[in-house]
């Protein structure tokens, strides 16, 4: 259960190694950051870079919420290590909702814990009991859910992209 907890508040940093200059992967990334996502296409990432270096992917999600973002923020640092070799660094971070989601859960149930102690009634304790277990482990499971959906997103969009052979041109005589 601890491996959880920390998945959820330290996610993995993965790294990805591509036999191409940085300059070549920088321009791959931004292509595929750049193709449109419409509601019949099979993009469902967008993407965005935060510095001259460092990209962002999000998964499109139909599901209407007013706003509130549950899905993770895949974080990407390209760094070149020499000889035409890059590094890509990438760590997935998972909502506030879902930090919002985890803390509330846990407020109420200790508020429901503390009815309980004052009234002895059963029904406090299963609310608190629910709320304790049930509402954290929820949350949990919904971010390791959305980091690993973005983390497919990744090697299906870029990292398919940068393992892709060169096109050559061939003369047939």
């Amino acid at each position: 259960m601890l491996r959880y907890f920390k998945t959820f508040f330290y996610p993995d940093t993965l790294t990805y190694s591509y036999n191409q200059s940085k300059e070549t992967v920088l321009a791959k990334i931004e292509e595929v950051l750049k193709r449109k996502v419409t509601f019949l296409s099979s993009n469902d990432m967008k993407g965005r870079f935060l510095n001259s270096d460092t990209f962002a992917i999000d998964t499109i999600s139909p599901a209407y919420t007013r706003g509130v973002k549950y899905s993770s923020t895949l974080i990407g640092q390209v760094v070149e290590l020499g000889n035409e070799t890059t590094q890509i660094k990438t760590k997935a971070k998972p909502s506030m909702a879902l930090y919002f989601l985890f803390f509330v859960t846990i407020i109420f149930g200790i508020a429901y814990l503390y009815k309980f102690i004052q009234t002895g009634s059963t029904s406090f304790l299963f609310w608190s009991l629910a709320m304790l277990i049930i509402g954290p482990a929820l949350s949990i499971g919904f971010s390791n859910v959305a980091i690993a959906s973005i983390r497919e997103r990744y090697r299906m969009y870029i990292d398919k992209e940068l393992t892709r052979p060169k096109k050559s041109l061939q003369v047939k005589r």
